[in-house]
């Protein structure tokens, strides 16, 4: 019995060391506790430093895609864009193409109805300048859509391929 119980302090003791250099996180180390408190459930259960030692390589193996994981959302925010209103989301490529798409056309409509209105007017005075600085507002438009969509659908793409990454390096973690 004595022996059971150097024994069961020795891992105790370990447990606290791997708390202390940061191994184990306060409520790994509290289940890995109670598993060495509560001792083998039989006779015939294997020795409490084997269980431990399966125990920990399983709490090694969390820890390890629990880092994964915690590296990929500080890499996932490099990704979202922010709208004028502050709000933030993950591009799509969808996103990217409905934004070039219908930005476009809205300043291909304003384009047209521009030169439209100031086509007939006089190329005199304040009016020739409106005639020209009018319809070059909705190019700039097509142009801004344009440029954005392609950021958006970019950032789309790269997004997408870095997600591939994290999930096959979350895949390669295997347990020891």
């Amino acid at each position: 019995m004595e022996v059971d119980r150097v024994s069961i302090v020795d891992e105790l003791q370990k447990l606290e060391d791997l708390r202390r250099s940061g191994s184990l996180t306060d409520e790994e180390f509290a289940q890995a506790k109670a598993t060495v408190l509560a001792g083998p459930t039989s006779s015939t259960d294997e020795p409490i430093g084997q269980h431990l030692s399966e125990q920990l390589t399983e709490v090694r193996y969390q820890n390890e895609l629990a880092r994964v994981d915690r590296e990929w959302e500080i890499e996932r925010q490099r990704f979202y864009i922010t709208n004028r209103y502050g709000a933030r989301q993950l591009p799509t490529t969808g996103m990217g193409i409905g934004i070039a798409t219908v930005g476009g056309i809205f300043g291909l409509f304003w384009t047209i109805m521009a030169v439209s209105i100031t086509g007939t007017g006089p190329d005199a005075g304040a009016f020739g300048v409106v005639s020209v600085v009018f319809p070059l507002f909705g190019v700039l438009f097509i142009v801004g859509a344009i440029a954005f969509g392609i950021y958006c659908y970019s950032r789309a793409q790269e997004y997408q391929k870095a997600l591939a990454e994290y999930h096959s390096r979350r895949e390669a973690i295997q347990p020891e």
